[in-house]
């Protein structure tokens, strides 16, 4: 645990490195501008759609439908749009996805359903030539990955996988920083995402029947989160994002996995494990242990990089420290990096890690104060999105580093299930 001089002393290290290592740069689409706005769809207005709703820059992308089979979060999904753009007609309402990509002026399409429908409304939207946007884990199978990487490449189309990650500039400067040497060579990255509840959410009382769309009752289109046909549970709800940071950083993907996890504390019918734990082997002698768990909130989340001249934490998606190594270590004193997040770190209890509630104020989830909010990112992966839609260049995170996370955490769950090691073979490069 840090305590508050060290907080600071990391942030002040943080800042001094980043000024001495060539700059990350601004994004490509920082003044980046459209004749008119990109038409688009929505599928899926939970939390995580509404949360990219509300953190549109809807002078470059403006929506015309949205879509979801349960009318409250569709209601929802319509109020989030009339707030972000509250000068043109509210967007149409549908309750079958395919009806929406029948229409001629949705040019792209973002897709935040659950995890088992991502590579059926992904293969469906681009072979209806749309472009897409799909929220993280990319699909519920590698083979399932594979389809929707062949179906963006044989329809021309733009595919982003929404690892929000990689539209952060603490973690776009922080790679900077460690691929230019400052902490040294790396050989161990520890990550988790720690957490003290049971991840339901309430069941409304409803005469909806969702059987026809593939859940047996309510509960379990409220609660896919913890059954296995919906879902691969907390490694793919929220170890991908530390999966995908740690290929980002290392420029590989794990080679190997030893995990072990369970059922072990919420007896209450949920097919999905409530801890976790995971050893990954990479290239170049480098491991990246990973653990999620339910049953403390402690340690929040954060993912800590350890070199051989110095550790560099990125924590709550909205603080950055560094701390040297010895003779590095009395070298270390700069100005204090001017971001901050939540008491407890940042948002916390959420699947999704972020709540719509908090998207349209653009503050930290649980924070009055002024700082780097961990929303930031979704608007530059949807300016991003538009930028690459209209430019042609790749996203950030295409559909091949999406794979990556997806192979590796996936792999992960079979360790799991099998208790034994799980090699990973390399798989075809994008």
């Amino acid at each position: 645990m840090l305590n508050e001089e060290n907080r600071k002393i990391g942030r002040r290290n943080f800042l001094k490195a980043v000024a001495a290592v060539p700059a990350a740069g601004a994004f490509a689409w920082s003044a980046f501008k459209v004749d008119r706005p990109l038409a688009a769809g929505i599928i899926g207005t939970g939390g995580e759609g509404r949360v990219l709703i509300e953190q549109t820059n809807t002078q470059l992308m403006r929506y015309v439908a949205v879509c979801d089979i349960f009318e409250p979060n569709r209601k929802k999904g319509v109020a989030s749009c009339q707030k972000v753009q509250p000068d043109v007609a509210p967007p149409a309402e549908y309750d079958d996805y395919r009806k929406l990509l029948e229409r001629d002026d949705i040019e792209a399409v973002l897709i935040a359903t659950p995890l088992w429908l991502h590579a059926p409304m992904t293969i469906d939207a681009l072979k209806a030539g749309k472009h897409v946007l799909c929220e993280k884990t990319m699909a519920y199978s590698v083979q399932a990955c594979d389809e929707m990487a062949a179906a963006q490449k044989a329809s021309g189309k733009i595919l982003q996988i929404g690892h929000q990650r990689r539209y952060n500039e603490l973690y776009r400067n922080a790679v900077q920083m460690i691929r230019s040497g400052v902490i040294g060579d790396v050989h161990h990255i520890r990550a988790l995402w720690h957490r003290n509840g049971d991840w339901r959410r309430a069941v409304p009382q409803s005469s909806f029947d969702p059987t026809p769309h593939g859940y047996a009752d309510l509960e379990h289109l409220v609660n896919w989160r913890l059954y296995a046909k919906h879902s691969q549970g907390l490694m793919t709800e929220l170890g991908s994002h530390q999966v995908d940071v740690a290929n980002w950083i290392s420029g590989a993907e794990p080679t190997a996995v030893m995990a072990s996890g369970g059922i072990q504390r919420y007896k209450d019918g949920r097919e999905l494990n409530d801890h976790v734990y995971n050893i990954f082997e990479y290239p170049n002698g480098l491991t990246v242990t990973y653990s999620s768990i339910q049953s403390n909130a402690l340690d929040n989340y954060y993912e800590q990089v350890m070199g051989t001249r110095g550790t560099v934490v990125l924590a709550g998606e909205g603080e950055a420290f560094l701390f040297m190594e010895g003779k590095d270590a009395a070298a270390s004193k700069a100005t204090e990096v001017a971001v901050s997040t939540t008491a407890a770190g940042g948002p916390v209890m959420e699947a999704s890690a972020s709540r719509a509630a908090d998207a349209g104020s653009g503050a930290a989830v649980g924070s009055a104060s002024a700082g780097y909010s961990s929303l930031i990112p979704y608007r530059n992966e949807l300016e991003g999105f538009v930028y690459s839609v209209r430019t042609g260049e790749p996203p950030l995170c295409s559909a091949a580093e999406g794979r990556r996370a997806a192979r590796a955490v996936l792999a992960a769950n079979q360790a799991m299930e099998r208790h034994q090691r799980v090699a990973i073979d390399t798989p075809p490069q994008a």
